[in-house]
């Protein structure tokens, strides 16, 4: 009788497990279905130059990624980053100008006005109750409109140490990545392992419930929305590193392509549910699949409609998973 009680509960058991995680064996049997097309489709993509590429370019998405889905765990949502990426390129240039003796002063502004950003974010959130998505959206468009009245065209210069980071090996991997990596275990950490990381889950979860138990709401809501903010701006010194000038359409779309990112990684827009793991998982998938359009030279237009594809089955997916 023994042997027949423990075999339902062990089907139970893996039955819940699967449902519980089937956002990240979803998105990374994804990534692998199309590594093994990329594989079979281009002697080009599985070569070691390719796919430490494909990991130097989620670095870029995943960086901002990571801070969108602190944000999307309270909740919220924050629409100005791709604006936020675009400033921060134009602000470090021209404070950089090409000079190693102003890299230090570029980089702390330039990381300033990232935290200064998502300050003025948690302050309209938290004390005039003023909805993310329309303080964010308006944040967006004041960010585009100042970039855009500092210059139309490429300005600036970087330093040249910036510009070694870009390639900078540390063994195989390259220095971004590696960065990415440093960020990704370290917030994990954060979440799951400190009472900041439930008091985000718990936010997200119940907002008035985590009110009522004393968790200190509109400190998190701080919080995240500055850490967001601020790696929106590290992303913009990323790009930096790789254009080598401020390139002012650097950042359009990017607002998308994080919220994407964390969708597929099984993270709720209605906040309480995620893992930045399931992010990573996300970030690879977008920059696997392009990188995948151009190794075999499709045409841009059809690149265009094949990422509007995975946005809408993101969204898709996230209607699955609010049921």
């Amino acid at each position: 009788m023994t042997t027949v009680a423990a075999a339902p509960a062990t089907t139970e058991t893996r039955w819940r497990f699967f449902r519980r995680n089937a956002p990240y064996l979803i998105v990374y049997a994804l990534i692998l279905v199309i590594a093994v097309f990329g594989t079979l489709s281009s002697e080009r993509f599985l070569t070691d130059r390719n796919l430490l590429n494909v990991f130097r370019q989620t670095a870029f998405l995943g960086t901002i990624a990571l801070g969108q889905t602190l944000v999307i765990l309270t909740g919220g949502i924050d629409l100005s980053v791709g604006s936020l990426v675009k400033l921060s390129v134009l602000v470090s240039a021209i404070l950089m100008n090409g000079e190693s003796s102003n890299m230090g002063v570029a980089i702390a502004a330039t990381l300033g006005l990232g935290v200064l950003v998502g300050f003025i974010h948690g302050l309209l959130i938290t004390r005039l109750n003023v909805p993310p998505f329309v303080v964010t959206l308006g944040s967006y468009s004041i960010l585009y409109g100042i970039a855009l009245t500092i210059t139309t065209n490429p300005i600036g210069r970087a330093a040249p140490e910036m510009l070694r980071f870009y390639d900078l090996r540390i063994g195989p991997i390259y220095a971004p990545t590696i960065v990415f990596i440093i960020l990704l275990v370290a917030l994990s950490f954060v979440l799951r392992r400190t009472t900041f990381g439930r008091y985000i889950y718990a936010v997200g979860g119940n907002e008035q419930v985590a009110r009522l138990s004393g968790i200190p709401v509109k400190r998190v809501k701080f919080g995240v929305y500055i850490l967001c903010s601020l790696l929106a701006s590290l992303t913009g010194l990323f790009w930096l590193s790789r254009m080598g000038i401020g390139d002012p359409v650097i950042g359009d779309g990017l607002e998308l392509q994080t919220i994407t990112a964390a969708i597929l990684g099984g993270t709720s827009l209605f906040g309480g549910r995620g893992s930045l793991w399931g992010t990573l998982g996300g970030a690879l998938l977008l920059s696997l699949t392009a990188n995948v359009l151009v190794v075999l030279n499709v045409n841009q237009w059809i690149q265009q409609l094949i990422q509007g594809a995975i946005i809408l089955t993101a969204v898709a997916l996230y209607k699955q998973k609010s049921r």
